[in-house]
């Protein structure tokens, strides 16, 4: 009867320990996942502003390009009409 019990408690300590580790196991990926999560987030932050600020920078210089290609075409404009006037 020693015997079964010393087994039966030897058996329930290894199952025992085995879960321990699986859950630990669990518990660091958890972790790991976590961490590698909120490093992507502020990667991409950094990406989002950087083409944030890249936008700006190409809508004012499209707004400028058009701004130049108005008045060549006012001054164009102008150009015909005083050519037909004269």
């Amino acid at each position: 009867m020693n015997r079964k019990i010393v087994v039966g408690v030897t058996a329930g300590a290894v199952a025992l320990a085995g879960a321990a580790l699986y859950f630990a196991k669990r518990r660091n990926d958890r972790k790991k996942f976590e961490a590698n999560a909120a490093e992507a987030k502020e990667h991409f932050k950094g990406k989002l502003n950087e083409l944030q600020r890249k936008a700006g920078k190409e809508l004012k210089s499209a707004a400028n390009d058009a701004k130049e290609a108005v008045n060549s075409a006012k001054e164009r404009a102008n150009d015909w009409v005083s050519n037909a006037q004269a």
